[in-house]
């Protein structure tokens, strides 16, 4: 990095408050959704799969726009992508809490994921070039926006629907995300200068060695972490939480999730980004499965709690992780096209996810279907990871090594 460029680090780190609070809104609103649809279905009587259509339509939308919207974040530049995404995001939350049908609910939060898929890569682009050398630990934070957000949200969303109803925290939701909207697109902030922007292009992304596999494996380890958000409130309330135990269970979640997030970036960058990656995923596969054994009484509020939030810490940093990664293999001019390159292949098979669990429970139970639909994802996460770790160790080794040896 430049001697200007060290100059500007705390003015980059700090340029990051305004577009973080879009991220913090965001995930309120996004987590939430986990606890929306046991409330919603009392209002519109709806089946388990049906039901799953909410998050499935603002994944769906995410997954149609968002390479779209990494490659726009590379051509007219981050604030005004992120901005506009915001926006978007905010009439759809705010409609949502208007709606008087469930198809019209469903279809606000579509447009609500449009413009979610247009801020995130975005967002995960700017944080990336602003500090190259720790872009494992600004994805973290980044990252931990989402968490420490999925943190708040379930507890605002279960503390007003118990007063209120459910349309009364989308309607807080989606004023707050607005006002993000407004300061992210007014205030100054560090945009790189030296840097093409005519490079964007699918075809370039491609080339880049190690692209597919990492996207890949991000696609897989999605359903998991999106089946946990969708069902484990549901999960919960059926071990006899309340919806206030469940929404603390769920924070607890994300809180942890952020830290993890922020600590697991920092490792990465210091150490080998790849495993520490496959560490986590594999430890968090393990762990799911306990979480959600059936063993006849259950166990324990407390300990569920704290299996909340050790899952949280080792499970949450499986996508600030893979953007890492991602990020790593590309010029900074194609950044934003990378970075929503990948997270669209995981949003494709994600937006599956809820309705894939959802015929899963019907069929073999909520425990079991939960431990597949969980689990299973993030061991394979974890072993590509590893794989590919290993794959890249051997491609060090020079290639004289063995002649020598032979000798």
């Amino acid at each position: 990095m430049s001697t200007s460029s060290r100059l500007h680090r705390p003015w980059r780190v700090r340029a990051l408050c305004f577009p973080l609070s879009g991220m913090f809104c965001l995930s309120m609103f996004r987590i939430s959704i986990g606890v929306l649809i046991p409330e919603v279905s009392r209002d519109f009587p709806v089946r388990e799969v049906e039901a799953g259509l909410a998050l499935s339509a603002y994944l769906g939308a995410m997954a149609l726009i968002m390479t779209l919207g990494g490659y726009i974040s590379d051509r007219i530049g981050r604030r005004k992508a992120m901005s506009s995404g915001i926006a978007v995001m905010a009439l759809g939350i705010l409609l949502g809490g208007l709606s008087r049908s469930f198809e019209a609910l469903v279809a606000s939060i579509f447009i609500a994921g449009v413009g979610a898929g247009v801020y995130t890569p975005s967002l995960y682009a700017f944080a990336g070039e602003a500090l190259p050398e720790n872009r494992g630990l600004m994805a973290g934070i980044t990252n931990s926006a989402y968490a420490f957000g999925g943190f708040l949200g379930p507890l605002i969303f279960g503390v007003l629907a118990a007063g209120y109803g459910w349309r009364v925290p989308l309607l807080v939701f989606g004023g707050l995300s607005l006002a993000s909207a407004a300061a992210i697109l007014i205030t100054p902030y560090f945009e790189r200068r030296d840097v093409s922007r005519d490079k964007a292009s699918i075809k370039v992304i491609l080339r880049s060695k190690g692209i597919i596999p990492i996207a890949s494996a991000l696609a897989v380890v999605n359903i998991g972490f999106v089946s946990f958000t969708a069902w484990t409130p549901e999960f919960l309330v059926d071990r006899g939480f309340t919806i206030y135990e469940a929404g603390l269970a769920f924070g607890l979640y994300s809180l942890f999730g952020g830290l993890g997030s922020i600590v697991l970036g920092w490792l990465s960058d210091r150490f080998d980004r790849l495993r520490i990656t496959a560490s986590a995923s594999i430890i968090t596969a393990s762990l799911s499965i306990l979480y959600y054994l059936d063993l006849g009484g259950g166990f324990p509020i407390a300990a569920w709690m704290a299996l909340s939030a050790v899952i949280g810490f080792v499970s949450f940093a499986y996508w600030n992780l893979s953007i890492a990664a991602t990020q790593d293999l590309v010029d900074s001019s194609v950044l934003g096209s990378a970075t929503g390159f990948a997270q669209n292949m995981a949003l494709i098979t994600a937006s599956a996810a809820p309705i894939i669990s959802g015929c899963l429970i019907g069929f073999i139970g909520m425990s079991y279907a939960l431990m597949a639909s969980i689990g299973l994802p993030y061991l394979v996460h974890g072993i590509v990871f590893a794989a590919y770790s290993r794959v890249t160790a051997l491609d060090e080794i020079p290639r004289d090594v063995g002649l020598s040896s032979e000798e």
